[in-house]
């Protein structure tokens, strides 16, 4: 199943208010009578290409659990987890940089290479996701608002 990102409102409006400053300012300079041309092409320049990127990198935002693993989906951007490599999965309001809209997250632990990793996710219906991933991988039960591996 897929799971939309969970949006925070004003972590929305926070990026979004970035990314459309530079080009209102530079709209106004090319519009307004008196206005700085020149300055007013470079910012609309600058908030087109801030805006296409932040776009490209968090349009579509969402993950899904395959059969064999946990896709987490971020415009062009993919993290592949394997569900059997999956330790923990808790509840997190971590602000370290994810594919996430919101800080009301999870943190999935998984084992790669040796040594274990941490991706932060926020899908809009957390528990709903935890049940399916424990109801999908052997061995992974759900224990309140935390998925474990079974001891």
């Amino acid at each position: 199943m897929v799971y939309r990102s969970k949006k925070d409102l004003w972590l929305v409006c926070l990026v979004w208010g970035g990314v459309s400053l530079p080009l209102l300012v530079g709209l106004y300079n090319v519009l307004a009578p008196g206005g700085n041309l020149q300055l007013g092409w470079e910012l609309v320049r600058v908030g087109v290409i801030t805006a296409a990127t932040v776009l490209i990198l968090t349009y579509p935002l969402d993950y899904e659990i395959t059969a064999t693993h946990l896709v987490a989906r971020s415009g062009v951007m993919r993290w592949r987890v394997p569900l059997d490599s999956i330790e923990e999965v808790r509840p997190s309001r971590s602000p370290a940089s994810a594919p996430a809209w919101s800080l009301d997250r999870v943190a999935v632990e998984y084992l790669k290479g040796g040594s274990t990793r941490t991706l932060h996710i926020s899908p809009s219906d957390k528990h709903g996701f935890m049940r399916e991933l424990a109801d999908s991988v052997p061995g992974l039960e759900l224990r309140g608002d935390t998925v474990a591996r079974a001891r």
